[in-house]
This record gives C-alpha cells, sequence and structure tokens, in this order.
C-alpha cells in the first residue's frame, strides 16, 4: 500500500540539525462544556477562526507539577533531550512506552502547566519517516477546543519531540461507568462536542477515520464543567478526492469503506452515529466478532437498523430520529456535521421531556470489556503514544470488489497508512473509573 510523501519533500531522518516550531496557542476561550453548552460566540469550526479557541493550558499551575520526579525512578532516568525542550519543560517521569514512542511527563517552567512529551525515535521509522510526517502536519493545522492539540514540536536526527497537550480525565466510557446519573442530556452533550470536533476538520477537508471511544477523552475545567476532546490522528487524511483504503475499526466502520467504492468526510459522521446509539443503550448498533467479521461487515452494508425492547423504552424518539440520519447508507442522505448540531436532540429542543436515567453503564463494561486502570491518566497517554506506524498492517481484511480502484497501485486515490484494528472490541485497554459523576 503507498504511504503518503514527505510533508515538507525531505524526510526528517535527512536532518542533521534540531528544528522547533511552536504551534499556534488558541486565546483561554473555554470550550462548551458537557453539562452547559453556550452556542453564542460558539467556535464554528471555520478556517480562520484560530483565535477564538480555547487555550492549550492543560493543568492547574505549579501545584500539580509537584508530582513530577524529573530524576525518575532507577530504570526510568530521564534521557538527554534538545536544549530548546529543556530550557522550557522539565521533563519527569515516564507515562507510557510504545511501539515506536514513549510518552513523559513536562512541566513547562513559566507557567507550570503540565503537557505530554512524546518521543518518537525515528530509528525504528527509517523509510517510513512520511507516515509520521503526515499526522504532525494534521496537528499542526487543528488547533479546537474539541481536540487534543500540538503545542509545539523539536525534530533531531535521531528523535521527534512533540509537546502535547495531556488529557487526564480519561475517556469517553470513564465518563459514563463513573457517573451517578447518566441522561439523555449528558449524551447530548457529548455529541455535541463531538460533532464540533468533527465539523471542524471537516471544514479543512480532513477525514480523522478513527472516531471511536478511546479516542475521545475528558477535559476537566477548573470550574467542574467536563468536554471531549477528539485525540489520535495516524489515520487522518486531507481528502481531495475519493479515498479507498479500508481502515478504521471495525465497530465503527461505514458501509462505504467496506464496499470499496470510494469515500470521504462522511465515515466520521457514521462513526458518530455508532458512537451514539452506543451511548443511549450500551451496546453497538451492528454487532459481531472477531471470529465472524464478515457477518459485521454484512450488518454494515445492509444498514438495517433496529433499536430493541426493552433496551430502548426510555430513549425519546428524537434521539433514535437523529441516530437514523447519522447511520443512512446512502452518503448523499447522510447528515453533516451541521445537520448533526442543528437537530432538536443535540440543540436540547427535544429533550425537555426525558430525563429519564439511563442504565448503559453495566451494558458498557459487558459489551466492551471495559476494567479499571491505574488512573485515569492512562487513556489520554494511549492515544497520545500511538503513531501511525503502529496501525500499518492492521488492515479491515475484506475481499476486493471487481472494478474498484486499487489504492496500492492508484497513488492519487488514497495515500495514507492503513489501520486499525480487527477485533470488534472498542478499547484494547482497560478503562477508567472516575471517583466523581463527570457531569
Amino acid at each position: 500500500v503507498l504511504t503518503p510523501p514527505p510533508v515538507n519533500g525531505t524526510p526528517a531522518s535527512q536532518q542533521s540539525t534540531p528544528h522547533s516550531g511552536k504551534s499556534p496557542t488558541p486565546s483561554p476561550t473555554s470550550p462548551g462544556s458537557l453539562s452547559r453548552r453556550q452556542h453564542n460566540g460558539q467556535h464554528n469550526g471555520s478556517l480562520g477562526s484560530s483565535t477564538s479557541l480555547s487555550s492549550a493550558q492543560v493543568s492547574s499551575p505549579a501545584e500539580d507539577s509537584n508530582d513530577i520526579n524529573p530524576e525518575g525512578e532507577d530504570h526510568d532516568e530521564v534521557p538527554a533531550v534538545p536544549s530548546y525542550i529543556s530550557d522550557r519543560y522539565r521533563v519527569g517521569r515516564m507515562l507510557g512506552d510504545g511501539n515506536f514512542a514513549v510518552v513523559r511527563e513536562c512541566v513547562e517552567l513559566s507557567t507550570g502547566r503540565e503537557y505530554a512529551l512524546k518521543i518518537i525515535n525515528k530509528g525504528k521509522c527509517r523509510g517510513k519517516e512520511h507516515m509520521i510526517q503526515n499526522e504532525v502536519a494534521i496537528l499542526r493545522r487543528v488547533k479546537h477546543p474539541n481536540i487534543v492539540l500540538l503545542i509545539e514540536e523539536v525534530d533531531t536526527y535521531n528523535e521527534l519531540y512533540l509537546v502535547m497537550e495531556l488529557v487526564k480525565g480519561g475517556d469517553l466510557f470513564d465518563a459514563i461507568t463513573s457517573a451517578n446519573r447518566y441522561t439523555e442530556r449528558d449524551a447530548s452533550g457529548m455529541l455535541y462536542n463531538l460533532a464540533n470536533a468533527i465539523k471542524y476538520l471537516h471544514s479543512l477537508n480532513i477525514v480523522h477515520r478513527d472516531i471511536k471511544p478511546e479516542n475521545l477523552l475528558v477535559y476537566e475545567h477548573a470550574d467542574g464543567s467536563k468536554s471531549l476532546k477528539l485525540g489520535d490522528f495516524g489515520l487522518a487524511t486531507v481528502v481531495d478526492g475519493p479515498l479507498y483504503t479500508v481502515c478504521g475499526t471495525p465497530t465503527y466502520v461505514a458501509p462505504e469503506i467496506i464496499a470499496e467504492t470510494g469515500y470521504g468526510l462522511k465515515v466520521d459522521i457514521w462513526a458518530a452515529g455508532v458512537i451514539t446509539y452506543i451511548l443511549l443503550c450500551g451496546f453497538p448498533p451492528f454487532r459481531g466478532s472477531s471470529e465472524d467479521q464478515e457477518a459485521l461487515f454484512d450488518q454494515i452494508l445492509m444498514g438495517q437498523l433496529e433499536f430493541p425492547l426493552p433496551y430502548w423504552d426510555n430513549v425519546s424518539e428524537t434521539a433514535k430520529d437523529l441516530i437514523r440520519s447519522m447511520l443512512e447508507v446512502e452518503v448523499d442522505q447522510r447528515y453533516t456535521a451541521l445537520q448533526v448540531l442543528e437537530h432538536p436532540w443535540v440543540t436540547n429542543e427535544g429533550l425537555c421531556e426525558n430525563e429519564h436515567q439511563l442504565s448503559v453503564a453495566g451494558k458498557i463494561k459487558k459489551h466492551f470489556n471495559t476494567g479499571l486502570k491505574v488512573n485515569d491518566t492512562n487513556a489520554g497517554v494511549s492515544v497520545i503514544s500511538a503513531t501511525p506506524l503502529d496501525k500499518e498492517g492492521q488492515v479491515l481484511r475484506r475481499g476486493r470488489h471487481p472494478n474498484t480502484p486499487d489504492s496500492c497501485s492508484d497513488p492519487s486515490s488514497d495515500p495514507s497508512p492503513l489501520s486499525d484494528s480487527d477485533d470488534v472490541s472498542i478499547s484494547s485497554v482497560s478503562t477508567v473509573c472516575s471517583p466523581s459523576s463527570p457531569f
């Protein structure tokens, strides 16, 4: 399969001197929270709106930085870092260790703000640097309150250093399974956050292609409100024509990806529709097993959507109407992100009559094998430590349809890396249960 060309024309492995770049920092406008959404002045996802975005700060200043141990444990000695990093940040212990990257705590010396330092070992990426550069090029462009931010980067001969926003509140399922009370209004707030992120990405002609609960992280604001941030852009690409790479996570993959007839931005809406369905009942609309992935794909292709009783007894018809419009097999009939945001269920106009508590936490734990992690930071670290190379070769296997363009032989079709998992479970890692309700 073809992979994307170098972003700037020169593979990073050929650069002999450190190169640094600071990502534009948005202004400190607070993102919309899950519980109270303010539509007036809300960021609209337009190309020139980065000046109205949320601050890049991740945690409270200096008081939290006392937890950082710059010396690390005996087995976790802090490595030498470029002076550009050490002059600005105190690098601490290792938070996560992936196949191609490690993630360390780091605190900005001037503010005490805590970030995550992702260190990519370029020696393990020789010949495929362009895959990393593709993701970084997209991260440089995206600045939105509901997206995990790249703060700045330093490129050296052997490593690529990325200072990333550290989102410490767990993932989407943590928010649900730890809530004392969970209603349609809460689910609506989650979709509002996600749809805003998707609308912004699509305004840039960027498709994410791997939207799923484990990539949606919970950001905790100083006032106690919370919002979701979308991370992991390893499969993201700019859409300038039909895409053909069969990639994604099976539970959330759109029918046009499986059909291999060419796809575009709206595969993200399908994935968001699957997530919305799960938010309201605790299990996915199309179900299969890793042993019978073709059966799952056949269900998705047919798109026969059901709302089985008694699980949907207390869910509003307004919510079901929105889900039907998001899980429309015909792409032209499927909602856009803007239509999702304007739907009564999202604007709260259709929620007044329905404040029933939803009992979905147990079903989520059962269907998605969630469990207790050591701490809430793990979900965010897992998202940050992933690289496009981790996804390479993890392809959705399916027989190619006749007369379908082959992305392996057509460089104009889709030059992005392949992905993802052949496991229908949402998450390959355990999730955290926060001690208090996020709503």
